[in-house]
């Protein structure tokens, strides 16, 4: 409504993303539930803001193939980052036991994995600002067509 673009937004709270991540691979007492829930709000923008972008940008006529595609990316980023880049990389941090399993305690076994996650927000943010330098002449005559209808309606008596 303020005439910022949406991919703005989603590059603001990729970076505050990456900020929870930060926070969470320093491990001081309650960075963790910090981190989770600046991580957790991050999401819930992105989510919020990603679908009306993916409709400004591409229109309505494919938007129920768009938006599968964009909703997609939960299963599957969460198959790739928690299923196969955090077991992998809790693997190389833990110790191998007798019963032939392995173990890790401490804030170590997963420092890497929020840093590479912090990482992945950073290229994120990048992109994000990427699509804003892209997209600036559509949103521009999205917020021109904006105000001129609401011009037209207030000079109408609407």
């Amino acid at each position: 409504r303020a005439g910022t673009p949406r991919p703005i937004w989603n590059a603001a709270s990729q970076i505050l993303m990456a900020v929870g991540y930060v926070i969470m691979a320093i491990a001081m007492p309650g960075s963790l539930y910090v981190g989770s829930i600046v991580v957790g709000i991050c999401y819930g923008v992105r989510i919020a803001v990603s679908v009306p972008t993916a409709s400004e940008l591409f229109g309505l006529k494919y938007y129920g193939l768009i938006y599968n595609i964009l909703i997609l990316n939960l299963p599957l980023g969460s198959f790739l980052f928690s299923g196969l880049l955090a077991g992998f990389l809790y693997d190389s941090q833990a110790t191998r036991t007798a019963g032939g399993g392995n173990t890790c305690l401490g804030a170590h076994c997963y420092r890497l994995v929020f840093v590479v996650m912090a990482i992945a927000c950073i290229i994120g943010f990048g992109l994000d600002v990427l699509l804003a330098f892209r997209t600036k002449t559509i949103y521009s005559k999205i917020y021109s067509s904006r105000r001129s209808k609401k011009t037209s309606s207030v000079s109408n008596g609407q």
